[in-house]
């Protein structure tokens, strides 16, 4: 039987110019994994890093950790099938229209203009709001990945790493919160992709997800754990 876990990046710029990359704090969280996973000798037989910089920094900061207690670290493996959604970026390309159109959206927007303070909380529950109508088809937004077609690509990276895993090996993969989202929906059969996305949502940075895999099966075995951080350093985004 061998055992997969999925870390989730840390923090990234949130309202920043970049959301695609780490924050202060970020760095902090994936120093904190590094040494947990040290304190607790946790060997990896393969590594695979998704393709965006928060993923690949996140690993980095925990390989130095590794190096420096003189413990083996696999090189990482690039799979492009570890990408996260593009509803960010959907989001901010719809947002005009939005406004215009659904009350709900124009009232949070209008409570950021008058309190600059509401603008990270609104900000998040417009953006639940829109990926609850992007998953299920009712927004297409031109230039970005629709939600089927990322669905598809995090199966095929799924099974890329599935069909790579021998007996008794322990694999890692370093990649972000929809796409643990959508694996645990394929191990668990769940189709309602709202469920997906609320997944999504309870994912906090550096947490990870991991499956036991055998005989062409895995099995759920701990959800979004977080054992290494303290609460002040806690974060979803």
């Amino acid at each position: 039987m061998s055992k997969i876990y999925f870390f989730r990046h840390a923090q990234a710029s949130f309202g920043g110019d970049n959301y695609d990359e780490l924050s202060a704090k970020g760095k902090l969280q994936s120093l904190e994994l590094g040494k947990y996973l040290v304190s607790k000798k946790q060997h990896f037989d393969r590594i695979y890093v998704g393709p965006l910089k928060r993923q690949q920094h996140t690993f980095e900061i925990v390989k130095k950790v590794y190096d420096e207690n003189n413990l083996f670290m696999p090189e990482p493996i690039l799979e492009n099938g570890l990408l996260e959604h593009n509803g960010h970026k959907a989001m901010e390309l719809m947002l005009p229209t939005l406004i215009k159109t659904v009350p709900y959206v124009k009232e949070l927007v209008e409570q950021i203009n008058t309190n600059p303070e509401r603008k990270k909380a609104n900000g998040l529950l417009i953006f639940q709001y829109f990926l609850n109508e992007w998953v299920e088809g009712k927004m297409d937004v031109v230039g970005v990945l629709p939600w089927k077609k990322f669905r598809q690509e995090v199966k095929k990276g799924l099974n890329t790493i599935l069909n790579d895993t021998g007996s008794g090996e322990n694999i890692a993969a370093f990649t972000s919160g929809g796409t643990i989202a959508s694996i645990t929906a394929e191990s668990l059969k769940i189709k309602d992709e709202k469920r997906v996305v609320a997944l999504n949502f309870s994912h906090r940075n550096t947490a990870f997800t991991s499956f036991f895999y055998s005989k062409n099966k895995m099995n759920l075995f701990g959800f979004n754990e977080l054992a290494h951080l303290e609460k002040e350093m806690i974060t979803f985004v």
